[in-house]
């Protein structure tokens, strides 16, 4: 009687979401009739306080009372978050969208910045190819044969790419930049003189000697702008490679350093066939052109005397394909 009293006053009392529970897991509420009314418990409170976690939205927070010596209640609060299941999927979907707004963000600096470094590495192109024409415009025999040595490169390299050897080397990228580089072979001739430059007969000895600079010359330029303006830019690397080099043999009796073999840079090495195989087509006021014909020979005899091997053998798996360059050049 005296725990159906009190406990009904105490109870009618409490909040709604409240109630009590005993250390024997049975739950104390209020009957219809406001008689008190004992029912066994699925909550375990395992501390004296503390949160009971029922679901992402329902929780009861509750404390341990003791009424009598020896004696706890626990008091319990039922607290039910109906809308905060779907609060936090709203905060997640916002966290989401931000996220992808980021990332957007980030795309659409990283495609300005790449944007602008490339039209940097372009304008770097546009400068340093503003030296190849004024060769050109100098001597238009030298210009053909630009153009004409960077289409044999290009093909040349190719197939040395076919050959296990040189398909780690040869990617993409280096044929790319291989293509480009090529141009800048006789960028020394820029500091040669008219006279010898464009001298209708064989030259001296004396001025042979001074030709011959051409490849330290063009070595330098690149060089100096690499270094005045800290180009990493692998095509100029490649370009400074082939024009300091391309004059180069194998056997080491080459100018201007006179390197010899896997010295001579792989670039230099593609070149110099090119090179050569132009110069043997091609018309000059002192000489006749060979033919076709001829020039693979002597190529092919060259072989580890002025030429790598390898890329022989690599120009006389295709040298078909650089005469139908130099017909179509006009080269008879």
């Amino acid at each position: 009687m005296i725990l159906d009293i009190s406990f009904s006053e105490v109870l009618e009392v409490l909040p709604k979401n409240m109630f009590i529970q005993t250390e024997e897991g049975n739950i104390i509420s209020l009957k219809q009739d406001g008689s008190v009314n004992f029912a066994t418990s699925d909550y375990i409170f395992h501390d004296s306080s503390g949160w009971l976690y029922l679901s992402d939205v329902e929780t009861i927070h509750y404390a341990t009372v003791e009424f009598l010596p020896g004696k706890r209640f626990i008091v319990a609060m039922f607290h039910s978050h109906p809308l905060l299941k779907a609060g936090l999927q709203r905060l997640i979907w916002v966290s989401v969208l931000l996220l992808a707004l980021f990332i957007c963000l980030i795309l659409v600096i990283g495609y300005i910045n790449f944007s602008r470094f490339w039209a940097l590495i372009e304008a770097q192109k546009a400068i340093i190819f503003s030296l190849v024409r004024l060769t050109e415009i100098r001597d238009q025999e030298t210009g053909d044969h630009l153009e004409r040595t960077r289409n044999y490169t290009i093909i040349l390299a190719r197939q040395l790419r076919k050959k296990k050897k040189y398909r780690k080397i040869l990617k993409n990228e280096f044929l790319e930049d291989l293509y480009d580089a090529a141009s800048l072979h006789d960028i020394g001739k820029v500091g040669i003189r008219d006279a010898i430059l464009l001298k209708k007969t064989m030259l001296s000895d004396e001025e042979y000697k001074e030709m011959a600079e051409h490849p330290r010359i063009g070595k330098q330029v690149l060089q100096d702008a690499i270094d005045t303006f800290k180009l990493k830019q692998s095509f100029l690397i490649l370009g400074r490679n082939i024009c300091a080099y391309h004059h180069e043999k194998y056997n080491g009796k080459g100018y201007p350093e006179g390197l010899k073999g896997l010295q001579i840079p792989l670039e230099a090495r593609i070149f110099a066939v090119c090179d050569v195989y132009d110069a043997m087509r091609s018309k000059r006021t002192y000489k006749e052109p060979l033919s076709h014909e001829e020039t693979v020979k002597r190529i092919e005899s060259d072989s580890g005397e002025h030429f790598d091997p390898d890329i022989v053998d690599a120009f006389l798996e295709i040298e078909k394909e650089f005469k139908g360059i130099s017909v179509s050049e006009n080269i008879t």
